[in-house]
């Protein structure tokens, strides 16, 4: 059976600049193919739209997955859509419009609608390796639903929670009511905008920039003044209120970043003490995560040091990139397919061929030379930074290893030449790195696997500076050997083992998908080498 799922609006413009212009934002639109229950593609609309965020119609993406499978529209059995967080989709969902429309561009599918938490849940609960256990999803709003149980019959879900038993094919979902836990995604999202809209002095009145203030305020948060916050709420560390709008803290603070800061605190403490009370009745010891809320890297370590769960699964795509991967997924499991995706569920997307490569190299008119691990790694050695084109591309909003751009992490300057000749990011935001997963310990204190980068850990070596942050840690990717053979080989000939990584991307772009994309950011940004396929090139 042929199952895709997709997510995006449908008959209106998602990428309405003003905030102030329009409530029908949608971000992060895609499409997800299925085969007989193997996953073959997922890929967001904004990788091949160039857009941001991009929360259109996503035609590219299905147009591109469609491809990947070797198969066309006609093909499809079925659709899964998920209705977005506005209330006209919602009336078109019901009224049959989506489906008449959904209809047209799948003319032999039947179209099912499932809801954005639902989503999460199963992207999630179906890449876990576990049988039986528990989930819970938080973020800033979902699907707007309908509650024959409530006087409001329309609301926003935000919170939910069930149980799994794959084995026996069960699989309870349960929305909490609204505001009963907190809106932990939203609450985080509209403090951080203002936070940014302060430090930057730059108004936050687009949409695309307040969806990304989140992960720029917790990079700022490490230097925040902790003795504010005990002050501000005068309480020991473990009574902190759950975060919310009626606490004084943004307007009593000193600075930014303590607001930050105790926005990122409050925001840990507050779920970690949510935690211990459904972890009591609800949760687990077996547990996954998804939804927006579980990208904040510090948070889930807090929760990780905690020691509530035995063992807890979060997939590389938390946020809204995975949610028509979860509609997909929850297509096979409706439809009692084996489901199987791959090893490294960081690399969902489209492998390219040196064909498809050099075909790009040569329109370009570009010198180019076979791969040889002693070359780039001497680049590395050298000082140069070496963008990195290898496999299938990622999927979520993070690149690992596959659409990355490296340098030595040796010199604690290289942070600022990286942002100032590549990234143009905020000066206070920490670079990431990669280390093989046999030598976490040697270069870090908990030294625990981390391949999708969802964990801070504390730095005990001297020698990694430019993706040490200023509180002492790293949101470090621990790779192993069969995930991505070739890179594990690049860093074992590297003195430390580890190369800074980031995202294939200038500041504002979608991280690159393609070899024209990837030569084309090379050529347009400070980067001194690329390494794309099976070749070397240099500026």
């Amino acid at each position: 059976m042929i199952i895709i799922g997709i997510y995006g609006a449908y008959d209106w413009d998602a990428n309405l600049e003003s905030v102030s212009e329009s409530t029908t934002f949608v971000h992060d639109a895609g499409c997800t193919l299925f085969i007989n229950g193997n996953h073959i593609c997922s890929i967001n609309e904004e990788r091949l739209t160039r857009k941001k965020y991009d929360g259109n119609y996503p035609q590219k993406s299905i147009d591109h997955c469609l491809s990947v499978g070797n198969i066309t529209k006609n093909d499809v059995d079925l659709v899964y859509h998920v209705p977005t967080s506005h209330v006209i989709n919602l009336h078109q969902t019901e009224d049959g419009t989506v489906t008449r429309m959904l209809r047209k561009s799948f003319p032999n599918a039947d179209i099912k609608s499932v809801g954005h938490h639902l989503c999460h849940a199963a992207s999630t609960v179906f890449t876990s390796p576990f049988n039986e256990g528990s989930f819970l999803t938080f973020d800033g709003g979902g699907s707007i639903i309908n509650d024959p149980f409530r006087k409001m019959v329309d609301y926003v879900e935000n919170n939910s929670i069930g149980f799994f038993n794959k084995e026996k094919g069960i699989f309870r979902f349960y929305n909490m009511p609204e505001g009963f836990y907190n809106n932990f995604g939203q609450i985080y999202s509209v403090a951080s905008s203002q936070i940014y809209a302060v430090k930057t002095g730059k108004g936050v009145d687009n949409w695309s920039t307040q969806v990304g203030c989140a992960g720029k305020i917790m990079g700022l948060s490490a230097y925040g003044n902790s003795e504010k916050y005990q002050q501000l709420y005068n309480v020991t560390d473990h009574s902190i209120p759950y975060i919310n709008f009626d606490t004084v803290w943004f307007d009593d603070v000193d600075s930014v970043e303590d607001a930050a800061y105790i926005l990122q605190k409050n925001f840990e403490d507050g779920l970690i003490e949510l935690l211990k009370k459904l972890r009591r009745y609800h949760l687990t010891p077996n547990v996954c995560f998804a939804g927006g809320s579980f990208l904040n890297i510090l948070a889930n370590t807090k929760i990780k040091e905690s020691g509530l769960f035995r063992s807890i699964h979060i997939p590389p795509f938390p946020d809204d990139s995975g949610i028509h991967f979860g509609a997909a997924i929850w297509g096979c499991f409706e439809e009692n397919e084996s489901i199987s995706t791959p090893t490294n569920l960081a690399l969902l997307g489209k492998q390219y061929t040196n064909s498809d490569i050099t075909k790009i190299l040569d329109l370009f008119d570009l010198k180019y030379q076979p791969y040889d691990t002693e070359k780039v790694s001497q680049r590395i050695k050298d000082n140069l930074i070496v963008g990195w084109f290898q496999g299938r591309s990622e999927h979520g909003p993070r690149a690992l290893g596959s659409r990355s751009i490296f340098m030595s992490p040796s010199k604690a300057e290289n942070k600022d030449v990286l942002n100032h000749r590549v990234k143009h990011r905020e000066p206070w935001r920490p670079f990431a790195g990669i280390i093989p997963e046999e030598s976490v310990n040697e270069y870090f204190e908990e030294g625990f696997s981390t391949p999708h980068m969802l964990y801070s850990q504390t730095v005990k070596s001297d020698l990694i500076p430019a993706i040490t942050h200023a509180d002492g840690t790293c949101r470090i990717q621990t790779l192993r050997r069969s995930w991505n053979p070739r890179l594990h080989e690049l860093l074992t000939t590297l003195d430390p083992p580890v190369v800074v990584n980031t995202s294939f991307n200038d500041n504002g772009e979608p991280i690159v998908e393609s070899p024209y994309h990837a030569v084309q950011s090379f050529l347009n940004m400070d980067i001194d080498c690329l390494v794309i396929g099976d070749y070397i090139v240099d500026k």
